[in-house]
């Protein structure tokens, strides 16, 4: 399994792409916000290009053959000309056409014939909120190099949706996405995109090997089935655990029930009480569960995806209570140094020959579940567990974090959870 906290995939090509659109602007602040931002290009006007210094890869707008005298090699070329892209290609330049489309059903074929021909990049404007042409497009560019972007804001949506839901549209066509060439002038604008890209991008969650160590049944209490907008494999669930210190992966309603249709939709989650693991880190309460609300979907790999919430259904029902341990040496190097210098210090104090306080090198992890055997856990080796039949030396996939929290927020705090 793997160990450390959450890691960043390679961005998917043409899933999750943006360009800045700086001609024109002249702003220091707004600069500042898109060199730390994770667009990939800056697009300047040929005019501004050498007082242009940028960590992003350039793109510059061409509108004549003879401005591409003076370009570097490493520098891109997007142009509404043809004879321009034809050219800025025969210079060994990566080159893309702007197409604005005025009447789409005229002038669609030609967008198709650019896309399967294999350009570097092609940027096609059409009006208003439909995707349908752009899920056409990326079918024609499927194996190909070509990257299909659209200009954000979009026209015809001026105050009818903002910036930012215009661009993550964008990047959910037809799951493979296409790439956008935002402009804004407005710094909070292009750190909100940076940031809502970075926590719907795939991740990696650091599963670990946990020990059963004791079943409890608790009685009654109020456990809330997590109902999500997106259906869930029979490998995936999410990290629900009773503190700060980590969770188990509890399985999606994907497994044989003999009463009652499937959930696929659904992870019966656990206790009002427990937290439940969201994008970023960010862990909140179960009680906090509502529609709207976005929480980590995880495999057994810990491959983790962001799900939104549809419904939260909350009902009593017998709870039982598992705990589990794991082993200091496999988790994360920054919490098992929080964790070995709590040991520490209690070693210094205590006198010898007596025991120093719970006399193991383990992270605890505590979950209630609803009782009931449809609930299920996923087990160590990749195989489900039913969580009724659990027993003491049992081994489940569990993540362990640090414990503090503030709203749903990690913070540096000194915390105890029992």
């Amino acid at each position: 399994m793997n160990k450390g906290s959450v890691q960043r995939e390679e961005m998917g090509a043409g899933s999750s792409t943006w360009w800045f659109d700086a001609r024109g602007l002249d702003d220091a602040a707004l600069r500042q916000a898109v060199e730390r931002s994770n667009c990939t290009h800056l697009l300047v006007d040929h005019s501004a290009l050498k007082s242009i210094t940028s960590a992003k890869k350039l793109v510059v707008w061409v509108e004549k053959v003879g401005d591409l005298s003076d370009l570097a090699p490493s520098v891109s070329v997007l142009t509404p000309h043809e004879e321009v892209r034809k050219a800025a290609v025969a210079s060994g330049r990566a080159a893309g056409l702007f197409i604005e489309v005025r009447d789409l059903e005229a002038e669609f074929p030609y967008c198709v014939m650019v896309c399967e021909r294999g350009d570097d990049f092609v940027v096609i404007d059409i009006e208003h909120a439909t995707y349908i042409p752009y899920e056409l497009l990326i079918a024609k560019t499927i194996g190909k190099k070509t990257q299909v972007l659209r200009s954000v804001p979009i026209k015809g949506l001026a105050r009818v949706v903002d910036d930012i839901h215009q661009s993550l549209n964008a990047f959910a066509t037809m799951e493979h996405g296409i790439g956008v060439v935002f402009r804004s002038k407005d710094v909070a604008a292009v750190d909100s995109l940076s940031k809502n890209l970075r926590h719907r991008q795939a991740s990696i969650m650091n599963l670990l090997p946990a020990r059963v160590e004791e079943i409890q049944h608790t009685g009654l209490g109020h456990r809330v089935c997590v109902d999500t907008t997106s259906m869930m494999s029979a490998e995936e669930g999410m990290v629900v655990g009773s503190t700060g210190w980590g969770g188990i992966l509890v399985c999606s309603e994907t497994h044989h029930l003999p009463h009652m249709n499937l959930r696929e939709f659904r992870v019966n989650a656990g206790a009002v009480h427990s937290y439940i693991w969201g994008p970023d880190g960010s862990a909140f309460y179960l009680s906090e569960m509502r529609a709207g609300a976005e929480v980590m979907c995880v495999d057994l790999a810990g491959r983790a995806r962001v799900v939104s919430v549809g419904r939260a259904k909350i009902e009593r029902r017998p709870m039982l209570k598992i705990r589990c341990s794991v082993p200091l040496e496999l988790v994360p190097p920054q919490l098992q140094a929080r964790v070995e210098s709590m040991l520490e210090m209690q070693e210094r104090v205590t006198p010898k020959g007596e025991r120093v306080g719970s006399g193991d090198r383990r992270v605890h992890i505590n979950t209630f579940l609803q009782n009931d055997w449809h609930v299920r856990v996923m087990g160590a080796d990749g195989k489900v567990r039913h969580c009724t039949l659990l027993q003491p030396g049992d081994e489940l996939l569990a993540h362990v974090d640090d414990p503090g929290r503030h709203t749903g927020l990690r913070i540096e705090e000194n915390i105890i959870e029992k």
